[in-house]
């Protein structure tokens, strides 16, 4: 990889899935960027662990049917990843979260690596 080159997006969202629009975006991007070729994580922190629960808009005709997203984003390819800490903090373990979600210890950890660029949402 050339220098200056972006072979991963991580794209950190801390927004529960219907707050704002921002949760959206960031499926948008992860989408976007995996068509694109690159390795792509979503990483929900803070409220934004909401949007990585199981059923969450699950059928709804009026507003994101957020696993149903979020599976799509699996079988592409992205890898979505909840934080740990807020998950101990509103009570939440793996079984709430969608089948392919991955629990995320040190999500730090992303911002640091090479060839790599990160979104805050």
């Amino acid at each position: 990889m050339k220098q200056g080159e972006i072979g991963r997006l991580v794209i950190m969202v801390s927004e529960g899935p219907y707050q704002s629009l921002k949760p959206y975006s960031a499926l948008r991007f992860a989408e976007a960027a995996r068509r694109r070729g690159l390795e792509a994580t979503v990483i929900f922190y803070a409220d934004g662990i909401h949007c990585v629960k199981r059923a969450v808009g699950r059928g709804s005709s009026t507003v994101a049917d957020f696993e149903a997203k979020i599976r799509g984003l699996l079988e592409s390819g992205v890898r979505v990843e909840a934080c740990e800490a807020p998950m101990r903090l509103f009570g939440m373990s793996a079984e709430d979260l969608i089948e392919g979600v991955i629990v995320a210890t040190d999500v730090a950890d992303h911002i640091f690596q090479d060839h790599e660029k990160v979104i805050w949402l």
